[in-house]
């Protein structure tokens, strides 16, 4: 039975990796901060508490010794202010150095990684970067490390750059489930000018990627991994994608665009995978069309 430890556990994504995992028969270890709620997580998961300090993460790693970590923990904030500084990069740059440490200190060489297509913020080639914000800084400041790792320790490691996700159960409040809100409720939703284009996947595509990952690094063939994939899934505008939803559910949508300004520095047009940028064999099996009554639970 194969054993893997996963940080971020308790988040959206983090929660149904583990069930996943679980599911497919693994033995899952979650570090977990103390003060962290695990109501959410699978029961069958061993849950092991540690401060972000060197020797609490090395201990976390010598009890769960694990074949691989999927590293999901991340201090996501579209916008900061001086105060968020230090958060930021404790919480997305020296956790990762301290989980990498650990790692290799205690011989455990494979880890999927998360990061962000923000970190590509309006550039043409996929392979450049140019963070649109802090946090997607503090995420290619993590994947640099990372390198430092895959050619010093022999790290092997697989990158997954998101873009926005969705999924029923999704507590984030993200676009798709504001407008299915607004759709079940008649509620007028306040939005910006909504020329902006959106690139969503479903949260059961983004696991299967993760799985996917994993298994590459189980066949590397004695040859250390440093690769970064972006997940692209299905992409509209914001105008379109309300069209969309109330069409769907049968409930037009009070949306006032305008009401709220585009955020600075607004990612347009989201960039694009090449061939090159894509998870091998990785397609995304559910369509949004195929999900959205899921989400206004009537699936």
């Amino acid at each position: 039975m194969k054993r893997a430890l996963v940080t971020g556990a308790t988040g959206f994504i983090g929660g149904r990796l583990v069930h996943a995992l679980v599911r497919d028969g693994w033995t899952i270890h979650c570090l977990c901060r103390p003060e962290s709620d695990i109501r959410s997580l699978d029961p069958q998961a061993i849950v092991l508490r540690a401060q972000a300090q060197p020797d609490e993460i090395a201990e976390v790693m010598r009890e769960a010794k694990p074949d691989i970590v999927f590293h999901l923990a991340s201090l996501y904030l579209s916008d900061h202010e001086a105060a968020d500084v230090d958060r930021l990069i404790s919480s997305n740059v020296l956790f990762t150095a301290l989980l990498a440490e650990a790692m290799t200190a205690s011989g455990v060489v494979r880890l999927v990684n998360t990061g962000t297509a923000w970190q590509r913020f309006g550039v043409e080639d996929a392979r450049d970067y140019n963070p649109v914000n802090l946090y997607a800084a503090t995420k290619q400041a993590a994947s640099d490390v990372l390198r430092y790792y895959h050619d010093a320790r022999k790290l092997s490691l697989v990158t997954l750059e998101l873009f926005d996700t969705y999924g029923r159960g999704d507590p984030r409040r993200k676009i798709v489930q504001l407008l299915v809100d607004a759709a079940r409720s008649g509620d007028t939703l306040g939005l910006s000018p909504g020329e902006q284009m959106i690139d969503l996947t479903h949260v059961d595509d983004v696991i299967d990627a993760f799985l996917l990952a994993g298994r590459r690094l189980f066949n590397d063939n004695g040859r250390p991994r440093n690769e970064r994939f972006l997940l692209s899934g299905e992409r509209t505008s914001l105008r379109d994608l309300a069209i969309l939803v109330g069409d769907t559910l049968g409930r037009p949508i009070n949306v006032e665009f305008g009401a709220r300004p585009y955020r600075p520095r607004e990612v347009m047009e989201p960039v694009v995978a090449g061939t090159e940028d894509r998870l091998p064999h990785w397609h995304p099996q559910r369509s949004l069309v195929s999900c959205l009554p899921e989400l206004a639970g009537n699936g």
